[in-house]
């Protein structure tokens, strides 16, 4: 069997030609299958009397998987063709390359290529700028190729634009049959087709003329081979279908695909150069003048994005997981995931087992957070759209009253680009009590997790009264780690530190929080900012800019020098400064009085410190009042973090983009006693002691003691475990 695929630009003829070619072939004696990859569905349409065939595509939308069989897509047609046609959504949604990959994938299950067809042919819409479209074009489906253009420029930059396509699949691979050359009627026709065909290296195979009688049979329902079959029209196509029959026998050749340049293009069919204005020579001059609201300029459309976290690796998470773990943090909320079932069991099993590993490890119980629901988007709403589900999905939280929605996008929503605006008003419209707020990330497509927490936080603050006053003793805590297994040990440890200080927390933005909090945000007169990375600096930014909120400098303080000079600083703000000062002379005596217990065990220690964090300065208050020595401080590459700064930074040897291989040589030629890490080896074989770094350490005044407990305890033990050497000769 042999497959042809026909190509060309919308509206050139490509389904009266195809009609036609597989009636010439049916009348010869082949069997043959046509299969129109067009949702317009009107491929088949001459060859069944004019009319139309149920389509693949209502038909999964229609039919279970367990009830379909392919007699029912599959049609008798003028001289025993067999027809089938693709379909696709309604105009403007869904998305029809994502139906004819369906199409083909049905086909396939339904035993298709069991059948003993002679030829199968393919009509295809248009460019290829599509996956779904181009599916015809990869080997298993077509072994040839035929261009149907005319003379028109942009039927002969079509047919250039899938040369284009077929030179991406196959390079140089001899798989193109032809160009058919359907007449227009127009003035110097031929020598355009045929100058572009002898650029490209390719045959005219074929020249059908214009001619009345293709309407004429239109009208009747019919080819023009079955309604007029001595014509001089019926007499080319029956030369076509010959022209193919000696590709099968291989008495005709196939040729490569050698598009032209778009230039090559302007100067072959239109006689002239068109410059390419590059992006630093484009000028006001070279922007067309037009209306734009009294204004002399074009409007320019808001990026969502405009400012995003720094990454210049590949993609951390997704933006979809980043901005549902920010929304699911206000309780009473629902957060509808518009996509398939599969994203939203993931992220909610993410969540989930973040919140039993604190559970587990702290043993405190956790605040309940916002619901997460799915419109479960399948194959048909890819094909269709998802409108319809999502509608229904809206109207059902609106229905049992829910407050506040928020609706977050996977990619294949954003891929298929359902417009969320419309099912969103049409909602608001009935449910005026309902607010529903798209967070429309669309998956990865906004960037990755990171950057989806910035856009959680940032739809989520919609929610604040602008309205409200701050009032004195009254703070927010703004960015807190959620994913971190002790953001709730973290936080009752900066909300007692804030009492002592006759401090009360108003809002936590965001973690477990009501919506009433959120909307009296502004009644906080302090913000403070658990750490201060990208995506917290962004969301800090965004909170001034828009309300107008204050932050302190100091963001979650972690050790005792760190926590006395927030503790003191704060201590203004609330004018308690001698509650700060009793608190922070109580803990210093605890602090030195441990400090000089733990420092015979583990003073003049060597440590080299191996990590992505920038600010260590709590670590190395640590390390230098247990009078440690630091070997050097290795910054691994971070895309997260950027910047080394430090009040030691004339003390300590740093280097940058420091890796494996340069560990393991300071490790040999140093022989330090303690090596601090991220990520720590689980089993060290190299002789020294390792310990762990942590991305979200525990905060306040008792963090410092922990550390030089541990390693105190670590430093008392062998580096090598005995059990490790067990059996081996030690010398």
């Amino acid at each position: 069997m042999i497959q042809i695929a026909l190509y060309g630009k919308g509206g050139i003829g490509k389904s009266t030609v195809s009609s036609n070619l597989s009636a010439a072939l049916a009348e010869s004696g082949k069997k043959v299958l046509q299969i129109g990859c067009d949702p317009k569905h009107d491929s088949t349409r001459l060859l069944t009397n004019g009319n139309s065939i149920t389509t693949v595509m209502e038909y999964i939308r229609d039919t279970l998987p367990e009830d379909r069989l392919l007699g029912d897509i599959l049609f008798d047609g003028y001289k025993g063709v067999s027809c089938v046609e693709a379909g696709g959504p309604e105009p403007g949604v869904g998305c029809a390359g994502r139906g004819i990959l369906s199409m083909f994938e049905l086909l396939d299950r339904l035993g298709i290529h069991e059948i003993p067809f002679d030829l199968s042919l393919y009509d295809v819409l248009g460019d290829v700028v599509c996956g779904g479209f181009a599916v015809p074009l990869r080997r298993e489906y077509a072994d040839a190729v035929f261009l149907v253009t005319s003379g028109e420029y942009m039927a002969l930059y079509a047919a250039n634009n899938i040369l284009r396509g077929i030179l991406n699949f196959d390079g140089s691979s001899p798989r193109v049959a032809g160009i058919i050359h359907n007449g227009r009627g127009l003035e110097h026709e031929d020598e355009r087709v045929d100058a572009f065909a002898k650029a490209v290296k390719l045959p005219v195979v074929a020249s059908i003329p214009r001619s009345e009688l293709f309407a004429e049979a239109e009208k009747q329902g019919k080819t023009t081979l079955e309604a007029f079959p001595d014509s001089d029209v019926a007499t080319v196509f029956r030369d076509l279908s010959e022209y193919i029959s000696h590709l099968v026998t291989g008495s005709n050749r196939l040729y490569p695909s050698k598009p032209l340049e778009n230039s090559e293009m302007e100067t072959l069919v239109l006689g002239r150069n068109i410059p390419v204005i590059k992006p630093d020579q484009i000028s006001s001059t070279h922007i067309p003048k037009g209306p734009t609201d009294g204004k002399d300029t074009l409007p320019v459309r808001k990026n969502l994005y405009s400012k995003s976290v720094r990454n210049k690796e590949p993609l951390h998470g997704c933006a979809f997981a980043g901005a549902v773990t920010t929304t699911s943090q206000v309780n009473g909320s629902l957060t509808i995931i518009h996509g398939p079932r599969s994203c939203g069991h993931i992220v909610t099993h993410f969540l989930s087992s973040n919140v039993l590993a604190a559970r587990s490890r702290h043993g405190t119980d956790l605040p309940c957070k916002g619901e997460i629901a799915s419109t479960d988007m399948g194959e048909t709403s890819f094909i269709f759209g998802g409108l319809e589900e999502l509608r229904n999905k809206l109207e059902e939280a609106a229905s049992q009253g829910w407050e506040i929605v928020f609706l977050v996008t996977t990619c294949p929503a954003g891929l298929i680009g359902d417009d969320l605006e419309t099912a969103v008003s049409m909602v608001q419209e009935q449910y005026p009590r309902t607010k529903i707020i798209p967070v429309p990330v669309d998956g990865n497509l906004a960037g990755d997790f990171a950057q989806g927490l910035v856009e959680g936080w940032k739809k989520v603050s919609e929610l604040i009264d602008n309205s409200v006053s701050p009032e004195k003793g009254f703070v927010n805590i703004v960015a807190e780690k959620n994913l971190s297994d002790n953001v709730e040990v973290n936080f009752q440890t900066i909300e007692s530190l804030l009492d002592d200080i006759g401090l009360k927390v108003n809002c936590r933005f965001l973690n477990s929080t009501t919506i009433d909090s959120i909307r009296q945000f502004k009644k906080g007169e302090i913000n403070i900012l658990a750490k201060k990375d990208d995506s917290s600096q962004l969301v800090r930014d965004h909170l001034e800019n828009c309300f107008n909120a204050s932050f302190t400098d100091m963001n979650f303080p972690i050790g005792f020098n760190e926590t006395s000079k927030w503790l003191e600083e704060l201590s203004h703000l609330s004018g308690r400064k001698n509650d700060a000062e009793m608190i922070i002379e109580k803990e210093k005596q605890i602090y030195d009085a441990e400090m000089t217990r733990l420092r015979p065990f583990l003073q003049g220690k060597k440590v080299l410190i191996n990590t992505y964090s920038r600010s260590i300065d709590w670590l190395l208050d640590i390390i230098f009042d247990l009078g440690m020595d630091v070997l050097k401080i290795g910054l691994l590459h971070s895309s997260a973090e950027e910047g080394f700064s430090s009040k030691y930074a004339g003390k300590v040897h740093v280097e940058d983009n420091y890796t494996a291989q340069q560990r393991e040589k300071d490790i040999l030629d140093h022989r330090p006693h303690l090596v601090l890490s991220n990520y720590p080896p689980m089993f060290a074989s190299d002789g020294v002691h390792y310990d762990s770094i942590p991305f979200c350490p525990e905060v306040g005044f008792r963090n410092d003691i922990f550390m030089a407990q541990r390693w105190s305890r670590l430093l008392r033990l062998p580096e090598i475990e005995g059990w490790k050497i067990d059996g081996e000769v030690i010398r």
